[in-house]
């Protein structure tokens, strides 16, 4: 009988240090001025303003290991449910080692690229009763000719505007 309920007892343990916390993760980006133009006095805040990330597919790391992805709605926001942990977010370029915008590594310093692939874009951290979730860089916050590891960084031309 002593054995049957210290079997009970680890079990409950076991499941109560095992026991998913449900969070909602919010994310955001700074669209930035890619046409070349300097912005006005005024503009330059509101342009600035953070922006939802929307329909994202971000795939989630523990210990190495992509363990889920998990895709942004309209309003950039996730919910899951997760074990306390340290977790690694990378957008789906890092995932599949390719580039940024699709085109060819060749336009790329590929070990500078390998080294890029390795950055994760949010690191998050739960653990009972605290969230805790650091921005690295997300490819939209970036105009294409400021990405990592480019071999020629070509310069926006300007728009000309009738």
């Amino acid at each position: 009988m002593t054995k049957i309920i210290f079997l009970l007892f680890i079990f409950s343990t076991l499941q109560s240090i095992s026991q998913k916390l449900k969070v909602e993760l919010e994310f955001k980006y700074v669209q930035p001025n890619c046409n070349g133009t300097e912005s006005k006095q005024g503009t330059d805040e509101i342009s600035k303003k953070e922006k939802p990330l929307a329909n994202c597919k971000l795939y989630l790391y523990l210990k190495n290991k992509c363990i889920d992805t998990v895709k942004t709605n309209e309003s950039g926001t996730v919910i899951v449910k997760l074990l306390p942990g340290k977790y690694f977010l990378y957008e789906a370029w890092k995932h599949f080692k390719r580039t940024p915008d699709g085109s060819s590594i060749n336009d790329f310093f590929k070990d500078c690229m390998v080294k890029e692939w390795l950055k994760p874009n949010y690191i998050l951290t739960i653990s009972e009763g605290d969230l805790r979730m650091d921005y690295n860089d997300v490819s939209a916050s970036r105009c294409p000719n400021q990405y990592s590891c480019l071999k020629v960084r070509h310069l926006p031309t300007e728009i000309k505007r009738k």
